[in-house]
C-alpha cells in the first residue's frame, strides 16, 4: 500500500514507522524540518514543506497513492486546511485525526468518513483492559462494538463452552478461540468451537460485542 502521512506528531510517526515496518511506502510530511532529519530513516520516505501552501502540496503524489492519513496532534486549523485542499485536488481517500468533539462533527460535515481519534480509542481499550484483567488485544469497529482478545480468567477454567453463556448472561458473542498446541508448538484458531469444549488455562477468548457488555463482564468476575 502506498500511503501520505501529513503530521509527524506522536501518533503520525508511530503510524508511519508502523506502515513502513509492515512493508508499506510511506511519505511522511511535516513542516518541522527537524523531526524530517530525525525520523527519515524508520519511515520510507520524509520531506519537510509548508502544508497550508497549496502549490506546495500539489508537489506531491496526492493521487498516485492508495490513502492519506491527516494526523495533526494540536493544530486544529491546518488539519481542516490541509483536508480541505485535498479534496479540492480530488484525493481518493482521506483518514482524518480528531483532537474533540467539535472537530469530529466539521469533518464529518466534510465528507470524511475515516476518523480516528487514537487517545479516546486507546483510553476504550485500556478502561476494558483493566476492567477484564487480562485483555491482549483490542479491535474498535465503531464506537458502539468493540473485539477483544481475552486471556480465559480462572473463573472460566474447567468450564464447558455451553455452560459459558455469554451472550445469554453478558451480550457478547465467542467469535473464535485460540489455544496453543504444544505438539504443533503453535496456536490453534477454532472459529467454531465446540459446545462440549472445555477451558484451558491460558486459552484466548475473541469476543464480539458492546463496551458496556464488556464492562458487564468485568464486573462479573472481578
Amino acid at each position: 500500500m502506498k500511503c501520505i502521512v501529513f503530521g509527524l506528531g506522536n501518533f503520525g510517526l508511530a503510524l508511519s514507522q508502523r506502515l513502513t515496518k509492515r512493508g508499506n511506502e510511506v511519505l511522511g510530511v511535516d513542516s518541522d524540518i527537524s523531526k524530517i532529519n530525525l525520523y527519515k530513516e524508520s519511515i520510507t520516505n520524509t520531506v519537510a514543506l509548508d502544508v497550508k501552501n497549496a502549490q506546495a502540496l500539489q508537489t506531491l503524489p496526492l493521487l498516485d497513492v492508495d490513502v492519506v492519513f491527516v494526523v495533526f496532534g494540536k493544530d486544529f486549523g491546518t488539519s481542516l486546511f490541509v483536508i480541505a485542499l485535498l479534496k479540492q485536488f480530488g484525493v481518493k481517500r482521506i483518514v482524518a485525526r480528531s483532537i474533540s468533539p467539535v472537530h469530529k462533527v466539521i469533518l464529518t460535515s466534510m465528507g470524511i468518513t475515516e476518523i480516528v481519534n487514537p487517545e479516546w480509542e486507546y483510553a476504550d481499550f485500556f478502561a476494558t483492559k483493566v476492567e477484564l484483567g487480562t485483555t491482549i488485544d483490542s479491535y474498535v469497529l465503531d464506537d458502539d462494538h468493540l473485539i477483544i482478545e481475552w486471556e480465559v480468567h480462572s473463573t472460566f477454567v474447567g468450564r464447558k463452552l455451553e455452560d459459558a453463556n455469554f451472550e445469554e448472561e453478558f451480550g457478547l458473542k465467542l467469535v473464535a478461540l485460540k489455544r496453543y498446541d504444544v505438539k504443533a508448538d503453535k496456536t490453534l484458531v477454532m472459529d467454531n468451537p465446540p459446545a462440549d469444549l472445555v477451558f484451558t488455562t491460558k486459552d484466548v477468548f475473541v469476543l464480539f460485542g458492546q463496551p458496556k457488555n464488556f464492562r458487564k463482564l468485568g464486573i462479573q468476575i472481578a
